[in-house]
């Protein structure tokens, strides 16, 4: 986990410790909501008295509320403006309110965190932009996007990766350069969500050789199953076609050195400096001069960049969470690691079971901290 230096001392200027600004750094921005016992996680302590500290000074500040919910357990809001400005993260989501599947899809993600503090997150819509559009050359068309009405007649927005599912390059992978995708569930009924969510992210999947995901859940009722959708639903092909690609690079190169600039949009020039530093094979510049003066054909050249493409690598791998079930479910039923989940259906059938739903944000003046 890398704090920003600034957040982190702004945030102590707010009265906070080192390990409460870390904490509060990591809440802000993957969660917005958690619990007492997952700050006890972050710093290792083991007595209550250290996060009752922590609680009681949040929200004496007026910087986060508190909820009581089962066995006498409380859940905390941080949704002060102030604190979410100390870190540049003013405009997160995760300081207002939200549904109860949501705070629990939060609570899980935050759980992961805490576990792998180790990793390298893309933390904001802006930072995997950046990185796929940037780093990788993607287009933005093929980036997962929602559209919203703006509040100006007729103006709208797209907001990207609006799931805010954990992103990240894990330094014990056996390739740490690939960002790896993330799916959470915390506690659904049925893949319906997930079918969904893979859907949503095909276009990028297509477009990259390498797509690692977890699928983070609180049960493992569903890791079979989503493993075998997931294998389904991966593409096999990469797009666009690298033989079309190829062929493009060939074209566009050939006017380029026929000193043709006319013939060449700015978008195409574009596409041949970026092309120019990918297609470094000398298996490709033998093609070259053989298909521009008609002695193969583009058949054989199409079949070479198809065979020289980097080969598309998928991977799945699953990981169980404690997601602080303890607060919403009366009586949690156990459940065989190996147990897998009923196939997917397109229906509209309920999203949690009847105690996921319980009343929520019942205050109480008295209740002892978990």
């Amino acid at each position: 986990m890398q704090y920003p230096e600034t957040g982190i001392e702004n945030l102590r200027g707010l009265g906070y410790t080192e390990d409460e600004s870390q904490f509060l750094y990591i809440v802000a921005t993957h969660s917005g909501y958690f619990s007492a016992r997952q700050y006890l996680t972050f710093t290792g302590a083991k007595s209550g008295e250290k996060s009752m500290a922590f609680t009681q000074k949040l929200l004496g500040k007026g910087h986060a509320s508190a909820r009581l919910l089962l066995r006498n357990g409380r859940l905390y809001h941080l949704y002060s403006r102030l604190i979410y400005r100390a870190m540049a993260r003013e405009n997160l989501r995760n300081r207002r309110e939200h549904s109860v599947e949501h705070i629990r899809t939060k609570l899980a993600i935050l759980d992961f965190v805490l576990a792998h503090l180790d990793y390298r997150y893309l933390e904001t819509e802006a930072d995997k932009v950046d990185y796929f559009c940037s780093e990788l050359g993607l287009k933005r068309e093929v980036l997962p996007a929602k559209r919203y009405a703006g509040a100006i007649r007729e103006r709208t927005t797209d907001r990207y990766f609006v799931d805010k599912f954990p992103m990240f390059f894990a330094p014990d992978s056996p390739d740490p350069t690939v960002v790896t995708f993330s799916f959470v569930d915390p506690g659904l009924l049925s893949l319906a969500t997930f079918d969904s969510h893979l859907l949503h992210y095909l276009s990028l999947f297509a477009a990259i050789p390498k797509v690692k995901l977890i699928y983070i859940a609180t049960r493992p009722m569903h890791f079979e199953a989503a493993r075998k959708l997931f294998l389904a639903m991966a593409p096999t092909g990469t797009n666009p076609d690298p033989a079309v690609e190829g062929l493009r690079y060939f074209h566009y190169r050939y006017r380029w050195e026929k000193k043709r600039y006319s013939e060449l949009t700015t978008e195409q020039v574009e596409f041949l400096d970026e092309a120019t530093k990918r297609y470094k094979d000398p298996r490709i510049e033998a093609l070259y001069q053989p298909f521009m003066s008609g002695q193969i054909t583009s058949d054989v050249v199409s079949e070479q960049f198809r065979k020289l493409a980097p080969k598309r690598e998928v991977s799945f791998r699953t990981e169980l969470v404690d997601g602080q079930v303890a607060l919403f479910e009366p009586n949690r039923p156990q459940r065989s690691r190996h147990q897998t989940g009923p196939r997917v259906k397109r229906c509209s059938e309920p999203t949690f079971d009847p105690a996921f739903k319980g009343d929520f944000g019942e205050k109480a003046e008295q209740a002892e901290e978990k």
